[in-house]
């Protein structure tokens, strides 16, 4: 891994990154408005009798106040910077990747009845930005991979745990779901490769 990371973007000034700001916002809204999570959340057995929004809204709410702020800490560095240099790929993955997640868990996860929480999400903001990063900035690439890197270590050792890092969760009995993470990555990683790549790399 290079000692310093890929230098800044040289347009300093713009427009504020809108998405990824209202994103993080609606989170964090969500964990103070009493009863928004026996509202909003995944619920599997509600989904099927016809509750459909919760396909987007249950990855808004959270479980624990630590469970918010550490997927923020991913969200909104990672939401920003990517905002900045390719809109449009932050964009789809923040629409996009919700449905996609809950669908798949809908689909193939049938003992799932709970889920909560935007890291499959801000997993598939992460690696969008990585795979941006690697398409667009040659001198930076063992920067980038070491970022992918990270990020499929990490679903690994949750996958083998069966349990998240956060502690909180695990006093709580909650349970990692590396699925979701995976499916955002996907999208992720999409949403910039099925784009056409800038004419000039970023140096």
């Amino acid at each position: 891994m290079p000692a310093t990371p890929p230098p800044p973007d040289k347009a300093k000034s713009g427009p504020l990154p809108w998405f990824t700001l209202i994103a993080a916002a609606l989170a964090v809204a969500a964990w103070f408005v009493p009863g928004a999570f026996d509202a909003l959340v995944y619920d599997r057995s509600k989904l099927l009798a016809g509750q459909l929004w919760r396909l987007i809204t249950g990855h808004w709410v959270h479980f624990s106040a630590t469970h918010l702020f550490w997927n923020l800490v991913i969200l909104i560095p990672a939401g920003v910077w990517l905002e900045k240099r390719a809109p449009a790929a932050l964009r789809w993955t923040l629409l996009a990747s919700p449905l996609a997640i809950s669908l798949t868990l809908l689909a193939f996860d049938p003992a799932l009845t709970i889920y909560a929480g935007i890291s499959g999400v801000a997993s598939g903001v992460l690696v969008a930005l990585a795979v941006h990063g690697l398409r667009t900035q040659p001198t930076a690439r063992l920067w980038w991979f070491a970022v992918l890197l990270l990020f499929v270590a990490k679903t690994a050792i949750e996958t083998l745990r069966a349990r998240p890092f956060n502690p909180d969760l695990t006093a709580q009995a909650i349970h990692s779901v590396p699925l979701a993470h995976l499916i955002g990555a996907a999208v992720g990683t999409l949403s910039v490769l099925l784009r056409k790549p800038p004419k000039k790399p970023v140096l």
